[in-house]
């Protein structure tokens, strides 16, 4: 089961945060199949970025507002939704039960306009240190 107790996203942010918290985190999204190859079929680079896009999305919907505070409220109920939206991927077979542990830890803390651009930048993070693997 992955450790998800390092990834936090208040300020002050751990100094390691987007380096070797991240990778861990990517190294722990590799799945084995039970004979010991890599599951090609699951936690694939254009689910996880599917996933990331639209935290994006609500990232920088947030980010064009005038009134940043205001439109972060408007959209919080969505950005927590996502949490669904990884479940029934991980019930279908697209994501594992790593993925889903640390998306969920990861939406949880978004909180605030601050702590939604951290969490996009470690998901960005852990998506740069799994791509270095491929």
């Amino acid at each position: 089961m992955m450790d998800v107790k390092d990834i936090k996203l208040k300020t002050p942010l751990a100094r390691d945060l987007f380096s070797d918290v991240a990778k861990r985190v990517a190294d722990s999204l590799q799945v084995m199949k039970k004979n010991g190859d890599v599951d090609e079929n699951c936690n694939k680079s254009t689910q996880l970025r599917k996933f990331y896009d639209e935290l994006l999305m609500w990232r920088d919907k947030v980010y064009r507002a005038k009134d940043k505070k205001e439109e972060f409220r408007k959209v919080e109920p969505f950005i927590q939704m996502m949490q669904a939206k990884v479940a029934y991927s991980r019930v279908r077979g697209h994501v594992s039960g790593e993925f889903e542990t640390f998306f969920n830890h990861l939406i949880v803390q978004i909180n605030d306009v601050e702590s939604l651009d951290n969490a996009k930048l470690f998901f960005e993070a852990v998506l740069g240190f799994r791509k270095s693997k491929n």
